[in-house]
């Protein structure tokens, strides 16, 4: 913002306002001790503050109105019709008030509430569209009486609504109740409006910086305060939150004149002020040259940009002709077309033409030249404007070079490399040569811009750059195609293990750890070739199948190349298919729950479930969850797929409960879920729609969601726990724990992997590391469950260590939730005969 729309005093007030805020919320937030203002001294300081409120809003009306030279003249004048409208209604507000002669129908608090909140939401309202307004073309002085004609109208409706009918508008006052959640909710709505607003104009404040923006900021933050303090109002309406809110409601509009002040008379007269001094100095710090000649081509003025560019001294110009300037063999020439011009006189804009222009010592220099003229008592007179072309030229040229080249790194840019490529495919269709497309990513680049910030990450972009020039010929064209994504291209190859050969050596080059911020980043990458004619014989399915490529480098492990083949544009078709089917299926209802029952290794009874996903489409038969799980994950479906298992799941544990069945169900849940800050209210929001105990719900998750991220892993699980849920942790043994951490977390249940039990006992490696693990949990004070048992000789054991569950075909393999049922009602006739 420009230094002479701050003021010390100005900011100083509304930061002490602001400050001053917290206290008093605190204050009058505890119904413990109220504090309440007599009543009759209430009305006077109402009236008062509200008819000062009124004035304020009619004074932002009238400067906002007529604003002669905003920057925004449009935005102004909606701001100033707008808060008439809101003059009136606080106007109305405080003769509506109880305690008031009646206005029309009897005064109540419903009245004049109306009036009120309508204020307030136009207020807001307005506020907002006004940070949100582009820069408008002037608006016509015929059209504002229309706009101000628009305006009476509608306020003529709203207040004969109030004036004569409030007590069929929805209730918003309760006389011995106080505040209804209606008018709350409006108010709420107002200071969501007013944060709104806070936020725009703080991404616009550059923008508007012209435009009192730090003023206007402290009118909605004010305003915003203001609210604040109405919500907390009691069932009193002279209580003091009301009191401050209407004092916080005035310094914001008083703030807000400030604005529509600057808009309408400051800047006016600021540039009244200047339009003096920038007359006198436009032409003396013009960066081109200016001439005013006569009709004979006599030069009555320089400034002093006319002596840079032609080498005479300014007052050397003075009386000589204009024709100095051209070569000698081209002056008549030049004084013919002087006298046809002022015969004719017409402006001529710059652009039309080049030319050359001499200088004193002889050198041609580029210039444009643009023309107009005028007539003064009879004599006429030219200006004109020389422009050097030389710095323009060298611009152009730079400008040609940023469009085609990466700004970072300094290397052609993806329109370049494609340019490149198509004509290298255009080549080989005349030779029997072959181009190579290579497509190299960077491998997780994203955790070092999350590590170090993005300033380090462009540090490595700019080192990858250099080593990867390094490792290629000097005929190969290196290109970064958008953030850590680089293509390069190799012409006149005679065979693929040429291309192969440098993919090689680009990898080599990325071998060493790069130094950035002084730490050792390692920086591998991932390579997929794709080759011409071979492959494709364009540059968009060349590019394709190169990137393809390079899924598949990922896939194999990541630091390696790989090159393009049919059968992974069949796979990148088959997950499109995949894709389109598996969305389908969870819009139209195409999946289905399994439960897999979790056995007491003593009793042999169901004490649990873990809810498990299956899909059979029509089209692709049934289809294996490690298949359609990792294209959810990659496609984004995994959220959509994973909020229906949880409704599913909660749905059943209620049918089960309800049914005096009981039953706590295992429910898997991603990654990507857990990166969603609002999880908990996700699984609150589904135990309440489907009536399921929370404590019936356990949250399982893998070693790597809990250990990868454990800050949020913690937080969430936290979070989940305190709703009642319990936490298993899965696959336990396969990643790489901190057991430290996970005795941290709210865990309550170790399920053992598969991978230790299914050869036990004959492997003593799995016996070992199974016993350890439950010796581990007991430790720690967990339970355990054991997946994937499948004979009697490992439930012996798992038995005999002391292991509470299994899970497994021994006992069962995964049930409908209608069969899972019938086993749980056998069970409890068995258990009933027992006794």
């Amino acid at each position: 913002m420009q230094a002479r729309h701050k003021h010390p005093c100005q900011s100083a007030a509304a930061w002490g306002l602001l400050l001053l805020s917290l206290p008093l919320l605190w204050l009058v937030s505890h119904p413990s001790r109220p504090v309440t203002i007599a009543p009759e001294l209430f009305l006077f300081l109402h009236s008062a503050v509200e008819l000062v409120s009124a004035l304020v809003s009619l004074l932002v009306f009238v400067t906002g109105y007529r604003a002669i030279l905003p920057a925004r003249k449009g935005a102004v004048v909606l701001l100033g019709l707008a808060f008439l409208g809101v003059g009136v209604l606080d106007f109305l507000h405080s003769l509506s008030d109880t305690g008031m002669p009646d206005a029309l129908s009897p005064n109540s608090m419903q009245k004049s509430t109306y009036f009120w909140i309508l204020a307030r939401m136009l207020a807001a309202t307005t506020l907002l569209f006004y940070a949100l307004l582009p820069a408008q073309p002037n608006i016509a002085e015929s059209r504002k009486p229309f706009w101000l004609a628009l305006m009476l109208v509608a306020l003529s409706l709203v207040c004969t609504i109030g004036l004569l009918w409030s007590a069929r508008v929805p209730a918003l006052f309760v006389e011995g109740s106080g505040r209804t959640p209606l008018l709350t909710g409006f108010e709420w709505l107002t200071i969501g409006a007013n944060a709104l607003t806070l936020w725009v104009l703080w991404l616009r404040r550059q923008e508007l910086a012209r435009e009192c923006v730090t003023a206007l900021i402290y009118a909605v933050a004010l305003s915003a305060v203001s609210g604040l303090f109405f919500t907390m109002a009691g069932i009193l309406d002279h209580d003091a939150a009301s009191g401050i809110g209407h004092l916080y409601k005035v310094a914001a509009y008083l703030y807000l004149f400030h604005v529509t002040f600057n808009e309408a008379l400051r800047r006016p007269l600021e540039r009244l002020e200047t339009q003096h001094q920038r007359e006198k100095l436009a032409l003396s710090v013009a960066p081109d040259g200016v001439l005013w000649v006569n009709r004979l081509g006599q030069i009555l003025m320089a400034n002093p940009a006319m002596e840079t560019l032609s080498g005479y001294p300014s007052q050397e110009l003075i009386g000589r002709n204009v024709d100095i300037f051209l070569p000698p063999h081209l002056r008549d020439k030049h004084g013919h077309a002087m006298r046809e011009y002022f015969a004719s006189a017409n402006a001529r804009a710059m652009g039309s033409l080049d030319l050359r222009l001499m200088r004193r010592d002889g050198r041609m220099l580029p210039v444009d030249i643009s023309v107009g003229h005028w007539e003064d008592e009879s004599e006429q007179h030219a200006i004109a404007y020389v422009r050097d072309l030389t710095e323009r030229k060298s611009f152009e040229e730079s400008l040609r070079h940023r469009a085609t080249h990466d700004e970072l790194t300094g290397l052609p840019n993806r329109w370049l490399f494609r340019l490149q490529l198509n004509q290298a495919i255009a080549q080989t269709k005349r030779s029997e040569r072959r181009v190579a497309a290579l497509f190299l990513d960077l491998d997780d680049f994203k955790t070092v811009n999350d590590s170090f910030g993005h300033l380090a990450g462009d540090e490595l972009l700019v080192q990858v750059s250099q080593r990867l020039r390094s490792a290629l010929r000097e005929g190969d064209t290196l290109a970064r195609l958008g953030g850590d994504e680089f293509g390069i291209l190799l012409s006149d190859l005679n065979s693929v293990d040429e291309a192969v050969t440098v993919a090689e050596k680009l990898l080599l080059s990325l071998d060493l750890p790069c130094i950035v911020q002084g730490q050792e980043v390692d920086a591998s990458g991932s390579i997929g070739l794709a080759f011409s004619p071979d492959d494709a014989q364009d540059c968009d399915n060349l590019l394709r199948y190169a990137d393809l490529a390079m899924y598949q480098a990922k896939r194999a492990g990541r630091g390696t190349y790989a090159c393009y083949s049919a059968q992974l544009d069949k796979h990148a078709h088959a997950n499109m298919q995949m894709h389109a089917r598996l969305k389908d299926a969870i819009n139209r209802g195409g999946l289905r729950l399994l439960y897999q029952p979790q056995v007491d290794t003593c009793t042999g009874a169901i004490v649990g479930a873990e809810a498990l996903l299956r899909w059979t489409d029509e089209l692709l038969g049934e289809v294996s969850p490690s298949r359609f799980i990792p294209v959810a994950e990659t496609t984004g479906l995994i959220l959509p797929l994973s909020d229906w298992v949880l409704e599913t799941a909660c749905r059943q544990i209620a049918i089960w409960s309800d049914a005096g069945t009981p039953l706590r169900v295992a429910v898997n849940f991603s990654a990507q879920q857990f990166r969603q800050r609002n999880l908990p209210d996700k699984v609150r929001a589904a135990l309440q729609r489907s009536g399921a105990p929370a404590r019936l719900l356990e949250i399982e998750i893998t070693e790597s969601i809990a250990m990868v991220q454990p800050v949020i892993a913690r937080e969430q699980l936290e979070s989940l726990a305190a709703l009642g849920c319990t936490v298993a942790l899965d696959d336990f043994g396969t990643g790489y724990s901190s057991l430290a951490y996970l005795k941290a977390l709210p865990v309550s249940k170790l399920k053992i992997d598969r991978a230790f039990i299914s050869d036990i006992p004959h492997d003593m490696s799995d016996v070992k590391i199974s016993r350890s693990i439950i010796a581990l949990a007991h430790s720690l004070g967990l339970t355990l469950v054991a997946e994937g048992v499948e004979t009697e000789a490992q439930l012996e054991f798992l038995r005999d260590h002391g292991c509470e569950a299994y899970q497994g075909w021994l006992f069962a393999r995964a049930l409908d939730a209608v069969d899972f049922s019938a086993r749980l009602d056998f069970q409890n006739l068995r258990a009933a005969d027992t006794f």
